[in-house]
């Protein structure tokens, strides 16, 4: 969890291990404040996320490499 972080983000590798559908005709990219530019590769949309018993439903875009795993950010602090 990452509440400086402004999307959730899911590398490749992991949605495709939960067999989550990838949303690919989409063109996503993200600036960040290093000036680094991230493609994303897709969306997942209306993902379940449980944690703790607090439900809600997320949007992850998709990285092919990351150094976490799940990033979850702002729309999901602000919805759970």
């Amino acid at each position: 969890m990452d509440t400086g972080v402004e999307v959730n983000v899911i590398t490749r590798a992991a949605a495709d291990e939960l067999g989550l559908p990838v949303r690919t005709d989409l063109l996503l990219a993200l600036k960040a404040v290093s000036r680094d530019t991230k493609v994303f590769n897709g969306a997942c949309e209306d993902v379940e996320i449980d944690i703790g018993g607090v439900v809600n439903y997320q949007t992850l875009l998709v990285l092919n490499k990351s150094e976490h795993t799940l990033i979850l950010g702002a729309p999901f602090f602000h919805d759970a």
